[in-house]
């Protein structure tokens, strides 16, 4: 399947790096306790699996934009190469054939659903592909403050590229389709000239993210506002969800 992240693709990884915050934050899971597998559902072009494949543990990434999954085939792996699967969390637990240790759901992908139900059972089977006591951690926007502000953009993301030229990202949500949909909207400009997209998100508030993950069997829920580990808030930028497998 191609969708309109296609645009984006080939740019992805030098537009969405794996920031200090983040390596700290994944740290932080590791020397809680060991992980010897992880699942990233969504993987986009791998910049998180690349992180656990350094550390030889064992991956399985699951993408189910075929640009994105052709990018990820052609990264070099420094590490333990991760299986790479076209699909999405409506393949598992099967796609991944044993329990791991840690999955992920990261970067706003459980709004990119269809709707409530469709998240509902996304992380039903999420939890599903968790061996006991394994962690899932889900990080989103932070819903709750967008829908409170009655709008939102981002700031533009600009990167060099290795030729001298650069690109940059534009994005904001168009709150016009509440209560069911908020529309995302970007523009990538390159030297090449520009792509505009838009995808309908779900505005998953974080009530209903932890009613779904305790549906899902998940316990010893922490929320937290962005990847330092501060408490989530009605501020916080992002809602950050590590939940636990009974």
């Amino acid at each position: 399947m191609e969708t309109a992240y296609g645009g984006l693709a080939a740019h992805y990884a030098l537009l969405f790096p794996l920031n200090e915050r983040q390596r700290e934050f994944f740290a932080c899971l590791l020397e809680a306790e060991p992980v010897a597998s992880v699942l990233d559902v969504g993987c986009g072009t791998g910049e998180h699996l690349a992180w656990f494949s350094e550390r030889g543990v064992r991956g399985w990434g699951l993408e189910p934009d075929g640009a994105m999954v052709r990018e990820l085939r052609r990264r070099a792996w420094r590490g333990t190469v991760p299986t790479l699967v076209q699909a999405g969390a409506e393949a598992l637990p099967d796609a991944i054939g044993e329990p791991v240790d840690l999955v992920l759901c990261l970067g706003n992908t459980l709004p990119h659903l269809r709707g409530g139900e469709a998240i509902r059972e996304a992380l039903r089977r999420m939890a599903g592909a968790l061996a006991p006591g394994g962690r899932l951690v889900v990080q989103t926007v932070n819903f709750d403050k967008v829908l409170a502000a009655g709008a939102s953009s981002f700031p533009v993301i600009e990167r060099a590229l290795p030729d001298g030229g650069r690109v940059s990202l534009h994005r904001r949500y168009d709150l016009g389709g509440l209560p069911e949909r908020v529309l995302f909207e970007t523009r990538l400009v390159t030297p090449a000239g520009e792509h505009e997209a838009a995808w309908p998100l779900v505005p998953l508030r974080r009530e209903e993210l932890v009613g779904f993950a305790g549906e899902a069997g998940l316990g010893r829920i922490e929320l937290f506002g962005d990847y330092t580990r501060v408490p989530f808030g009605a501020d916080s930028p992002a809602l950050i969800l590590v939940g636990r497998r009974a």
